[in-house]
C-alpha cells in the first residue's frame, strides 16, 4: 500500500531495494551519456549553444526571455570552462539533470510504496520522452528536476515541521524554486499550479480550525502561538529565492537593471506566443504524445488516478496521491490551453502522471495472486506489453530515429543525420587551408542559427553574402541555399567539390499517416521535407 515503510533494520547497501535502485541509476547514467554528441544539435540547441559559447568566449550576457533564463548558460559555461566547448559538454548538464531525476525518487520513496518507488524510478530512466530531453541542451529537464525537488522538499518539509529540520528543506524548496525560475518562463506556470492547493489547505486549515473551536480568539491563540516559526519559514524562504533570483537575473550583480524588468518580460513573452500561437496546436496535443511514447505510464496514471479519487472520496485516504492526481489534471489542462505547443512541454504533466502511475502499479502488482486468475492473466498481458511497447519505442527515438521528423516527439527544425557529414566534410576543408582562420562565405540567409554554433571557432566567416551584387564566390568553403546552388556552381567552377545536405527536415503529418507501421517503426509513405544547403569545398 502506498505510503508503507519500505526500509528494514539491515544496512542499506545491503537492502535489495537499494541496490535495484543502484542498477537503475546507473543504467539511467549510461543511457543518457552513451553516444551523446552523435545527434547534430537541433536548431534551437544551436542558438543557445551559440548564446552561451559568446558569454563563454566575451563574459557577455543579457537575459532575453525568448532564449530563457540565465541558469542553463552560466551552468553550461561552466562545464565549459572544465572540459571545453563541444556538444558533448553542452548535452551532459541536462544529461546528468536527468539521472538526478531518478535519484530524487529515493527521498521520496515512503509516498510512493514498495516497490512503487522502483517502478517510478525505472519509468524515469527509460522513459522515451525524459531520456530524449536528457540529451537535449534545452531548459525543460531542469524545470522537471526543480519541481520534483521542490516538491520532495515540501513533503519532508511536513514531516519535520515541529523540528529545526525543517529549515533545510526550507531552504532547498526555496533554492529550487528560484533555479526553476532562472531557467525557463514556464517555471511560473508550475508554481501557479501546485501554490494553488497550498493556499487552498491554508485556507481550509483555518476554516477548520474555526469550525471545531467556534471563537474567534482561539483562532488567533494558535497563530500567535505558531507566529515566529511561520515568520522565520516565510523569512527563510523569501531570503533564499530573492537571493537567488537577483544573483542569477543581475548576472552576479553587474546588471541591476535586468532584475527589475525579468518577471515582467516573461510574463509579455509568454502570454505573446501564447496570443499568436507561433507554434499552435489543438487542445488534445499532449495526449497522443503520452499515449505514443508513455503507453505504461500514460494507462496507469489515468486508471490510478480515478482509483485514488475514489478511495478518497470514500474514506479520505491518501492525500498525497490525490494532490499528484490534481497536479497531473491542472497541468494537462493548462498546457492544453497555453497556445505554444511543442513537444518538449509534454515533461511537464509527464511528471506527475510518472509518479501516479510507479505508485499505483506498486499497489497493484503485489496484490495480483488475490485478483481472479482472467483479471490477474489481462493485467500482466497489458503492463508486459504497454512496458515492452515503451522500451521499444524508447530505443527507436533515443538510438536509432534521434533526427527523424516522423518522431512526433522531435520537432520539425531537427536537422537530418546526413548534416553531421556536411560539417565533416567543411572542417576536414578548412583543415587543409588555413584551419579556423579559412575564409567561408555564406550566401544563405537563413543558416545564421545553425552555423553560429557549428561554425563558431571560425574567425573569417562572410555571412549574407549577396549573389547579385558581391558575385565573387572564391573562398576555399562556399555555403548556398538548394534553389541557389546551380548558380553558384557556375561561379565558383570545377575548381569546387559540391555536398548537398539539408539544415532542418520536417513532414506535415495527416490522419492516414497512423498505422501499424508508423506506430511501430515510424515509417511513412512519403519522403521528409526538407530545407537544402549546399557545401562547396575547394
Amino acid at each position: 500500500m502506498t505510503g508503507a515503510k519500505t526500509t528494514n533494520k539491515r544496512p542499506f547497501f545491503k537492502d535489495p531495494d537499494f541496490i535495484i535502485f543502484i542498477v537503475i541509476a546507473i543504467a539511467a547514467t549510461a543511457l543518457r551519456l552513451y553516444q551523446l554528441d552523435v545527434r547534430p544539435f537541433h536548431h534551437d540547441e544551436a542558438a543557445v549553444g551559440s548564446f552561451a559559447y559568446k558569454l563563454f568566449t566575451n563574459g557577455n550576457y543579457e537575459y532575453n526571455p525568448v532564449f530563457h533564463g540565465p541558469f542553463l548558460y552560466f551552468l553550461t559555461v561552466s562545464v565549459f570552462n572544465i572540459i571545453g566547448d563541444t556538444d558533448f559538454a553542452a548535452r551532459v548538464v541536462p544529461a546528468l539533470t536527468g539521472v538526478g531525476m531518478v535519484l530524487l525518487v529515493y527521498p521520496f520513496r515512503h509516498h510512493l510504496g514498495r516497490p512503487g518507488w522502483l517502478i517510478t524510478a525505472a519509468f524515469f530512466a527509460f522513459s522515451p520522452s525524459f531520456l530524449y530531453y536528457s540529451r537535449f541542451f534545452r531548459n525543460d529537464i531542469f524545470i522537471t528536476f526543480f519541481t520534483l525537488a521542490a516538491v520532495v522538499c515540501a513533503v519532508k518539509y511536513l514531516e519535520q515541521r515541529n523540528n529545526p529540520n525543517r529549515l533545510i528543506y526550507v531552504a532547498l524548496g526555496s533554492a529550487a524554486l528560484a533555479f526553476s525560475v532562472t531557467a525557463k518562463e514556464n517555471a511560473y506556470v508550475t508554481i501557479a499550479l501546485l501554490g494553488f492547493p497550498v493556499g487552498m489547505y491554508v485556507l481550509y486549515r483555518i476554516w477548520l480550525l474555526y469550525r471545531t473551536r467556534h471563537q474567534q480568539h482561539d483562532i488567533i491563540a494558535s497563530l500567535e502561538k505558531n507566529m515566529f516559526r511561520i515568520l522565520m519559514d516565510t523569512g527563510l524562504f523569501i531570503v533564499v529565492f530573492l537571493a537567488i533570483y537577483v544573483i542569477f537575473y543581475s548576472y552576479f550583480f553587474k546588471d541591476f537593471e535586468a532584475v527589475k524588468g525579468a518577471t515582467f518580460s516573461a510574463f509579455s513573452h509568454w502570454y505573446e506566443m501564447h496570443e499568436i500561437e507561433r507554434i499552435g496546436g489543438p487542445l488534445y496535443y499532449y495526449f497522443p504524445l503520452l499515449f505514443l511514447y508513455e503507453l505504461p505510464v500514460a494507462l496507469f496514471a489515468f486508471i490510478g488516478s480515478i482509483d485514488y479519487i475514489k478511495r478518497f472520496i470514500k474514506s479520505r485516504e491518501n492525500p498525497m496521491m490525490v494532490f499528484l492526481v490534481y497536479w497531473l489534471a491542472a497541468s494537462l489542462a493548462a498546457y492544453a490551453y497555453i497556445g505554444e505547443k511543442v513537444p518538449w512541454l509534454i515533461l511537464h504533466p509527464l511528471l506527475p502522471a510518472v509518479l501516479i502511475a510507479g505508485a499505483y502499479l506498486g499497489e497493484v502488482v503485489p496484490s495480483l495472486k488475490q485478483r481472479t486468475k482472467w483479471a490477474e492473466a489481462a493485467f500482466v498481458v497489458i503492463l508486459v506489453f504497454s512496458s515492452a511497447f515503451f522500451l521499444h519505442t524508447s530505443y527507436n527515438l533515443n538510438y536509432k530515429n534521434f533526427s527523424d521528423p516522423a518522431e512526433p516527439l522531435i520537432q520539425a527544425s531537427q536537422p537530418p543525420q546526413k548534416f553531421q557529414h556536411f560539417m565533416a566534410t567543411l572542417h576536414e576543408t578548412a583543415d587543409r587551408h588555413k584551419g579556423f582562420y579559412t575564409e567561408i562565405q555564406v550566401t544563405d540567409n537563413e543558416m545564421d542559427t545553425q552555423f553560429l554554433w557549428q561554425i563558431r571557432h571560425y574567425k573569417n566567416v562572410k555571412w549574407r553574402v549577396n549573389l547579385e551584387n558581391d558575385p565573387a564566390l572564391d573562398a576555399p568553403i562556399v555555403v548556398a541555399h538548394d534553389e541557389d546552388a546551380d548558380y553558384v556552381m557556375k561561379v565558383v567552377g570545377d575548381d569546387y567539390q559540391r555536398l548537398d545536405s539539408a539544415k532542418m527536415a520536417w513532414y506535415w503529418f495527416k490522419p492516414g499517416d497512423i498505422n501499424y507501421r508508423f506506430i511501430m517503426y515510424r515509417q511513412l509513405d512519403r519522403p521528409q521535407s526538407e530545407y537544402g544547403v549546399v557545401l562547396f569545398y575547394r
